[in-house]
């Protein structure tokens, strides 16, 4: 989840010896029910928003008729990371509904909170969690009872599990900092897998690598690699944000043409940078390990408190749905994370809580785009085959 980060100090200049290609041309795949990848996924406050519709409601909006979701274990006690019924239980039933649905799950790789201290309740309450204890192989009896309850719920050939993620920032008690600790993570993210798909029923789990896209990295990303035999993707978390000078915050009164400036300068000398470990090092970095398939957990349009973000960006939408679309990328998936977090507002659909007006967008441009390039036309898929000449293809098994 996007949180506050830190600064750059400089501007980061794109190498024009490298491949800066990962959105040019025009061969895209065309747009598909989730009947093969890219598949399309969505957050909306994960458990609270299943319940209360909205992710039923999505994909309508997008004349779709499946849509994945996205949902986050609670970090307070070692018992929830387990998960529980109130949150396994409900993605079991709304996964029934429509059996072409898939959940991307993501349980916290520590309990308790950011200092490190431990969980407050539960199960060793109090007891200082570290990575170096995870990679001991300590709390692997967690991740046991994870798989277990995954099986018991019908869950593991239709669940994504993103363990750890965003570990190279600075906002969750799993960090990671310095070589040394990249290493005891990856050793701890091998301890996690290998417990859970030992569980017998759970052999088939799929697990997501997932950093924060961010240039500054402390350490070599290889450190913090756990090994192809326990990774099946490589997944990386987007967003249209910069704290380089000159790009933003974008001033006020700054002209549309100065605006669309900003955000070129981001996207071509950050997002989509190899050097600054934007998308194109990401899908090297895939090819290199075994050829895995990419995948976006989190991404969104962005405006921030600190103004660090590029706002309401058409541009933006339009640059991520082309390289998503590009075959040569190999992105299995992508979710929005479409809400209005407390640090940084993504949403894009129209907010429909009941007893409450409507609550339309922020970022209208942005949601425009994002509705033109990502619904379906009116009568869904066999329009989308008849106007490109497809027909609904079986998911592939990376």
């Amino acid at each position: 989840m996007l949180l506050t980060q830190q600064s750059i100090g400089n501007n980061i200049i794109a190498d024009p010896s490298l491949d800066n290609s990962s959105t040019s041309g025009t061969n895209l795949m065309p747009l598909n029910d989730n009947t093969a990848p890219p598949f399309k996924a969505v957050y909306r406050w994960g458990q609270g928003g299943c319940v209360s519709g909205k992710y039923d409601a999505y994909g309508p909006w997008l004349n779709r008729t499946n849509i994945w979701a996205e949902d986050f274990l609670p970090t307070n006690a070692w018992d929830q990371v387990e998960g529980q019924q109130w949150d396994l239980g409900t993605w079991q039933w709304w996964i029934k509904k429509n059996p072409g649905r898939h959940l991307i799950l993501t349980p916290p790789m520590l309990a308790g909170g950011w200092d490190g201290k431990g969980p407050s309740t539960g199960p060793a309450a109090h007891v200082p969690v570290s990575l170096e204890e995870g990679a001991k192989g300590t709390y692997n009896i967690y991740y046991q009872h994870l798989a277990k309850n995954l099986v018991k719920y019908g869950l593991v050939d239709v669940t994504f599990l993103r363990i750890g993620h965003e570990f190279n920032g600075s906002w969750y008690s799993w960090r990671v900092s310095n070589a040394k600790q990249a290493e005891a993570y990856a050793a701890y993210f091998k301890q996690i897998v290998t417990t859970m798909r030992a569980v017998p029923g759970a052999e088939n789990l799929k697990f997501v690598w997932n950093p924060a896209m961010m240039p500054w990295w402390p350490y070599d990303p290889e450190k913090a690699w756990p090994g192809d035999d326990v990774v099946d993707y490589i997944g990386v978390d987007v967003y249209d944000q910069s704290w380089s000078p000159n790009n933003y915050p974008i001033p006020a009164g700054a002209s549309d043409a100065d605006k669309l400036a900003r955000r070129k300068r981001v996207w071509d000398n950050e997002t989509n940078s190899e050097q600054a470990k934007g998308l194109p090092y990401w899908v090297k970095f895939a090819a290199k390990h075994g050829n895995k398939p990419l995948c976006i957990p989190e991404w969104g349009a962005c405006i921030r408190q600190d103004k660090h973000g590029g706002g309401d960006s058409a541009f933006f939408i339009e640059q991520m749905y082309k390289f998503i679309y590009k075959p040569a990328n190999n992105v299995y998936f992508e979710c929005y994370f479409d809400v209005s977090a407390g640090d940084g507002d993504h949403r894009l659909v129209p907010e429909t809580d009941k007893n409450k007006p409507p609550q339309e967008t922020k970022l209208p441009e942005a949601a425009a785009k994002y509705k033109e390039l990502f619904s379906l036309p009116a009568g869904g898929q066999a329009a989308a085959n008849s106007v490109t000449g497809d027909s609904a293809t079986n998911t592939p098994t990376p």
